[in-house]
């Protein structure tokens, strides 16, 4: 925080009641309280000490704020005094801004401006209450906390009389830092309309109906516990405004064609509020719906775009805003312009409102990995965003918002076929875990690496299916779990799937028949931080057998129908064998437990209709069938 110090101020300034209701008086300058500037700034440091210790504890020890001073003691700042109430002394903070240099503006998150005062000091104006500052902001979207120098060297009128007191600076000037604060605050989180038409919450029906208490402070208390603190993006993270370099390098994978569009303020109140960077010829602008518009030109190892002469805002650049992830990961995807202390959001080419594509960015790994092909990064360069695998590989791809998919080229050696992005919603925003394309998932890396992935509990062993078995179901449920408890996402493929086609529902994967062969099935479970956990199994498809040979025996292993009362008997030694019963139809299944010697498997519940008895062997894992039929 950069407290910036004007040497000199002037304007006409009123002696008498009529002069102040009729905008007339003396010229007059003046010149900055020598007290101001006194032992090391000692009474603008006694202002700010409580306030700095109470941004401290706000945002939970992360931020800790660090005072410099720059004085601009050649710089005479205009002032005026307002003629009607309430009465307003002040100048136009710009100026001050447009007077530092740029490694000023661009260093510096926060600005305090302290001024030469334009109060008139006479004793017929002692009892009127004059406006001198207030909260303004910076090109970048940073506070700009505006005062005159009596501010933090006498009492106003409003407070009473004479020099403050150490202890009353320190325990008043807090209160107004605050009060001016939480307008930033409130400026800058615009979706939680804590503040819409300014100084709201003198109206106890504006407060939300979760919040208690009566005064302005019991507002700020609940807006900070109830709203503030409870956001995703720390409020550390939306306080530093300062142009950083350590995002150079997502600056420069981008285009200012890809900037083309519409922006706006999510609180339009004119024309001004909204816009679109547009191309003519060679040259780019922002034209705004009042009609005026003003060249723009880019800048990106600066992360803006420059505003030359025709700028009614001289010397104002637009700041670009890059996605940020709540865990601090930047996106080379521009969300929105900062200008003029207001926030321009991007309103086209974001998925889901909010998001760039730029979210899928990144490093894959597909399932099954079989060489370097089957591993590689989505990229940007230029504006553009290429796939490019390890093998060498590389392919130009086109953004489909609306499909959230990423399409190739007439390039790739799979024109128009999709990355269909797998995309999740958490608390605190969207996230992608990877992408499907050409039936095979390919995966990102977790994003905690401290989060314990899902695991394999119970491996599904190798399977035999006879041609035309019909559906074969598996719960997931009891194939991975979570150690935290955490949801999983389940997915599957296959190496061929002609042979067999899978699905998932419900937490239960579904396998149908097909032509005769052998497979590997991948089946996959995610959660949420992008843990993986993968299971692999071989099913080989045989062609139907027929006559005695559907009583497939093992180890003495016995079936035998009783067709007059619906049961089937099991006998032999089943200690080593999972017996399951399923449907050939609808994917009925169910677990028969078995005993050492005689089963008795009743099928009166069931419908009519063609099932297998699977007999599976717990330690090989060689499967054998017998078809029943329920007449």
């Amino acid at each position: 925080m950069n407290i910036v110090l004007v040497g000199c101020s002037k304007g006409i300034q009123p002696t008498t009641k009529t002069e102040l209701e009729n905008g007339t008086g003396k010229l007059v300058t003046h010149t900055l309280d020598p007290k101001v500037k006194q032992n090391d700034y000692r009474i603008v440091r006694q202002s700010l000490e409580l306030f700095i210790k109470y941004v401290k504890a706000i945002t939970n020890g992360a931020l800790d704020v660090q005072l410099g001073f720059i004085e601009l003691d050649t710089l005479c700042l205009p002032v005026s005094v307002s003629t009607k109430k309430p009465y307003v002394a002040s100048g136009d903070y710009g100026l001050v801004l447009n007077a530092l240099t740029k490694e000023a503006k661009d260093s510096t998150d926060w600005f305090l401006i302290s001024y030469p005062s334009h109060v008139p000091d006479l004793p017929v104006f002692d009892d009127e209450s004059f406006i001198t500052g207030g909260m303004g902001g910076d090109s970048k979207g940073g506070p700009v906390f505006i005062a005159d120098d009596k501010w933090v060297t006498r009492k106003p009128a409003h407070l009473g009389k004479g020099i403050y007191t150490d202890i009353e600076r320190r325990i008043y000037l807090p209160q107004w830092l605050q009060h001016e604060f939480f307008h930033h605050l409130y400026r800058i989180y615009p979706e939680l309309k804590l503040e819409v038409n300014g100084h709201d919450w003198f109206d106890r029906k504006f407060w939300a109906s979760d919040f208690v208490g009566q005064f302005e402070t019991d507002y700020y208390t609940e807006t900070l516990h109830k709203r503030l603190q409870v956001q995703c993006e720390p409020l550390s993270n939306k306080l530093i405004t300062r142009v950083e370099n350590t995002q150079q390098a997502e600056f420069a994978q981008l285009s200012i064609d890809e900037l083309i569009g519409s922006y706006s303020l999510d609180d339009i109140q004119n024309n001004w509020h909204e816009g679109n960077i547009l191309k003519e010829s060679d040259k780019y602008f922002w034209r705004n719906k009042a009609n005026v518009q003003w060249q723009v030109m880019p800048s990106f190892t600066e992360g803006r775009l420059k505003t030359g002469a025709d700028c009614p805002y001289p010397g104002q650049d637009f700041f670009l805003e890059l996605y940020k992830s709540v865990e601090g990961d930047v996106y080379p995807g521009v969300i929105s312009l900062k200008f003029g202390g207001g926030i321009y959001k991007k309103r086209f080419g974001l998925m889901r409102q909010s998001t760039p594509m730029e979210l899928a960015l990144g490093n894959y790994t597909r399932v099954p990995n079989n060489d370097a092909s089957n591993t590689g990064s989505l990229l940007k360069s230029q504006g553009e965003i290429v796939w490019k695998n390890d093998a060498g590989d590389q392919w130009q791809l086109i953004k489909d918002v609306n499909d959230e998919s990423l399409i190739h080229t007439s390039n790739s050696t799979t024109p128009n076929e999709k990355l269909q992005l797998i995309l999740i919603n958490s608390e605190c925003g969207l996230y992608n875990l990877g992408f499907k394309y050409l039936n095979y998932y390919y995966w990102k890396p977790k994003r905690l690496l401290t989060d314990e992935s899902p695991q394999v509990i119970k491996a599904v062993q190798d399977l035999q299916f006879a041609k035309g078995f019909g559906t074969y179901t598996i719960n997931l449920d009891e194939v991975f779990t979570d150690i935290k408890g955490d949801s999983l996402l389940h997915f599957v493929t296959s190496k061929d799937t002609t042979l067999i086609k899978a699905t998932i529902n419900n937490q239960k994967l579904m396998l149908y028949g097909g032509d005769e062969g052998k497979t590997t099935v991948y089946i996959m479970a995610l959660d949420k931080n992008g843990g993986l956990a993968i299971d692999e199994f071989d099913i080989v498809v045989k062609s139907a057998i027929s006559g005695i040979n559907e009583q497939m025996t093992s180890a003495g292993i016995s079936v035998s129908p009783n067709i007059t009362h619906d049961y089937v008997f099991v006998t032999g030694n089943t200690n080593d064998y999972r017996l399951v019963m399923m449907s050939a139809i609808d994917g009925y299944q169910e677990l028969i437990p078995l005993s050492e010697s005689m089963n008795k498997i009743d099928l009166r519940h069931l419908a009519s209709g063609l099932y297998f008895l699977t007999f599976t062997d717990t330690i090989t894992g060689e499967s054998q069938w017998n078809k029943v039929i329920k007449y």
